[in-house]
């Protein structure tokens, strides 16, 4: 395995225990839940692209398309990560009230399934 496809393993393992720990001890952390969960199926999706083309795309524009064209099992679950990501992060009144915990997990958890490590 190749240094990149490492450290894309182990960052997306991180951002998903740091979800772990702010779920359990930070409640109202939704913009940065959300974010770490995105982060999280970004590398796993760079993983793969490392691992399966040992290319990465450079910006999030050319990972969506590629993503979209090369990954569309799981091309749904990591459009609405990202758009629930950018809310959390951009938009006035993201709060906790708003962020659907279970259901951003949902999706991290089904793009696990269909991107798993070895």
């Amino acid at each position: 395995m190749s240094q990149d496809a490492e450290w894309y393993r182990r960052q997306s393992e991180y951002n998903r225990s740091v979800y772990e720990w702010m779920d359990e001890s930070r409640p109202n952390l939704a913009d940065w839940k959300v974010t770490v969960l995105f982060y999280s199926a970004l590398h796993r999706v760079n993983y793969w692209f490392v691992t399966q083309t040992e290319k990465v795309p450079e910006n999030h524009v050319e990972r969506n398309r590629r993503v979209e064209r090369e990954l569309p099992a799981i091309f749904d679950d990591y459009r609405d990560l990202y758009t629930m990501s950018r809310r959390a992060r951009y938009c006035e009144g993201f709060r906790t009230d708003t962020f659907n915990r279970g259901h951003a997990v949902d999706l991290l958890d089904r793009l696990e399934k269909e991107l798993p490590f070895p």
